[in-house]
């Protein structure tokens, strides 16, 4: 069995979730919008087929960092598919509160995540690679106190090996250039980054998280997956340069580095055990059941030799 990534169109947020190879359900960080909850989308699409873990539809939740636009959709998570494991930084709140004023949410997350304080007496077996990298609050002060939160984000890794290949997809939540820069000093994480071929692009898209550190560890990734407006005055083009994706080309002949949530909508990306993926994209403006029109589907055959 193949795995599955969704990058949710959350516009300006984040929420991706990761249905492993022995069908475990892995939520990265839960934005929303005002009309569209990721978490009531797999209530109803992603967790009625998946397998229970610990009592749990969803195993696991990621929390990147606790900024509103990576859990806003906390209290629907809390209600209707709450994790049998969370993983969060720990901060001291009133710190945090004091670096950002813009919270909703904040209050909520911060009881809620504290009911997660039991050691696990066993692991999923995910049937892949799923590894997670920080720089703790207090190394990100060291860094640049006004960015902690930002550069105290946790990265994650998700690689799935095939028969000949392995597709690997990187999340870097808010993670800005320095702290990209602290965090490739780990010799485990240079690692386990080289060879990407997705990277969900850290801040959103935004120039402030780009780090060339990274592409140079990483090497080139098929695609850059960003969360913002192309015409916002903070995305970095370079996403969309040669010089940092390979690009796929489609149907139509257009050759694609950049792909955004905001203009190409909710992306998937399935991959078999033989190395084919599929990437599609729809358009999930609410949580109505009907099916949104204009969906899009393209097969690719994976790459052995990327680079």
């Amino acid at each position: 069995m193949g795995m599955k990534v969704v990058v949710f169109d959350v516009e300006h947020g984040a929420s991706a979730f990761i249905r492993t190879p022995t069908n475990y359900g892995v939520l990265i960080d839960c934005g929303c919008t005002g009309k569209f909850s990721p978490a009531l989308y797999l209530v109803e699409k992603e967790l009625p087929t998946i397998v229970p873990w610990s009592g749990h539809s969803l195993t696991k939740l990621i929390v990147t960092h606790p900024h509103d636009d990576h859990i806003g959709d906390v209290e629907t998570v809390k209600e209707k598919c709450p994790p049998a494991l969370l993983l969060r930084q720990k901060y001291d709140w009133e710190e945090v509160k004091t670096a950002e004023a813009d919270y909703d949410h904040l209050d909520l997350y911060r009881d809620w995540q504290n009911t997660y304080n039991a050691v696990p007496v066993a692991w999923p077996e995910w049937g892949m690679t799923i590894e997670s990298f920080m720089l703790s609050p207090e190394e990100a002060k060291a860094i640049d106190e006004s960015k902690f939160i930002n550069n105290s984000s946790i990265v994650t890794v998700a690689t799935f090996k095939g028969t000949q290949f392995q597709e690997k997809f990187v999340f870097g939540g808010d993670m800005e250039t320095a702290g990209w820069e602290a965090l490739l000093k780990q010799p485990r994480f240079r690692e386990a980054v080289k060879g990407a071929y997705f990277y969900i692009t850290s801040h959103h898209g935004h120039e402030s998280g780009f780090s060339e550190a990274l592409y140079a560890a990483m090497g080139k990734p098929i695609l850059n997956i960003v969360s913002i407006h192309n015409y916002d005055d903070h995305i970095d083009d370079r996403y969309c340069q040669e010089a940092y994706a390979l690009g796929k080309t489609f149907p139509d002949g257009s050759t694609r580095r950049m792909m955004t949530t905001r203009k190409d909508g909710t992306i998937t990306i399935s991959v078999n055990d033989e190395g084919k993926y599929w990437l599609s994209t729809q358009c999930l403006i609410d949580n109505k059941p009907e099916k949104v029109a204009n969906d899009l589907s393209w097969v690719f055959e994976a790459m052995k030799s990327r680079r």
